[in-house]
């Protein structure tokens, strides 16, 4: 059962980029790939610190869960930032909720399947997930900015 869950964990996200556009892809690709450093980094703290663990999909994921850090996370980000970029009120409250409903609700479920462990408080989580969702738009807007500076030379 675990492996058919991270399975579905990691394929399903990865089958709805058909769905995305290419447009929305180029244009939030690179946050994407950012907020999946910035998990790495995080899931090697957790790992060292056993704030938490999961076990992988493959033998060799052992530090950052390749379902959830390469394919979950990296593909909502950008479904997340295609409906809700530029309305920063939408997209906080959406991060709140998804995060929230992740941590209080998912989780614990996790846990119980044996897909999850560790000592981190859940609200210290919350709070280091919504802190990385207002990282991650600050970085869209730098890159934005970036890109439209890049233009304007050209």
């Amino acid at each position: 059962m675990k492996q058919v869950i991270q399975w579905l964990l990691f394929l399903i996200p990865i089958a709805s980029l058909v769905l995305i556009g290419n447009k929305t892809l180029r244009r939030f690709l690179p946050v994407a790939l950012f907020v999946t450093v910035v998990n790495t980094l995080i899931y090697q703290a957790a790992y060292h610190y056993n704030w938490w663990r999961e076990p992988g999909l493959f033998d060799w994921d052992k530090v950052a869960n390749i379902p959830w850090v390469y394919s979950a996370y990296l593909i909502a980000t950008i479904w997340i930032f295609k409906f809700t970029y530029g309305k920063f009120i939408v997209y906080l409250i959406t991060n709140l909720i998804l995060d929230g409903v992740y941590i209080y609700l998912w989780y614990p479920i996790q846990r119980k399947l044996e897909l999850a462990s560790g000592e981190l408080s859940p609200h210290i989580t919350y709070l280091m997930m919504i802190g990385v969702a207002l990282l991650i738009y600050v970085f869209q807007i730098w890159y934005d900015k970036d890109s439209q500076s890049d233009k304007e030379t050209n």
